[in-house]
């Protein structure tokens, strides 16, 4: 069967490469045409770069040099970028900015908040 004209196997947006970030942009919370999530933020883990570039999709894995990494990366919300941290399940010292620290001490408060006896002091 012969090869449909102006069919080459990808999708592609009507207006190019423009009208695609814009697309990318909007399903992650960008407020303007490009594909960037609305919230980024820089942490630096207690895990070697190997195994965060591992389990990691979109961002920046960069290693540092005593077996720990650097990664950027993003997400729509900044609770909903510290959660994707958290997943790491690892120590983790925010660079910056100062929302991504924000969002960290709201969910530990919520997280204490429900976890049940005793420790749960949070205001």
């Amino acid at each position: 069967m012969p090869a449909r004209p102006g069919k080459t196997g990808q999708a592609s947006a009507p207006g190019g490469s423009r009208d695609a970030a814009h697309v990318v942009g909007t399903f992650r919370g960008s407020t303007d045409d490009t594909a960037l999530w609305p919230c980024q933020g820089t942490v630096i883990l207690d895990l070697d770069a190997a195994t965060v570039a591992r389990y990691t999709r979109e961002g920046v894995v960069e290693e540092l040099d005593d077996g720990r990494c650097r990664l950027t990366l993003g997400s729509w919300s900044w609770p909903g970028l510290a959660s994707a941290l958290a997943r790491y399940d690892a120590e983790i010292e925010v660079v910056g900015p100062r929302e991504l620290t924000d969002a960290f001490t709201h969910l530990g408060n919520r997280f204490l908040r429900t976890a049940p006896g005793p420790t749960a002091t949070a205001p």
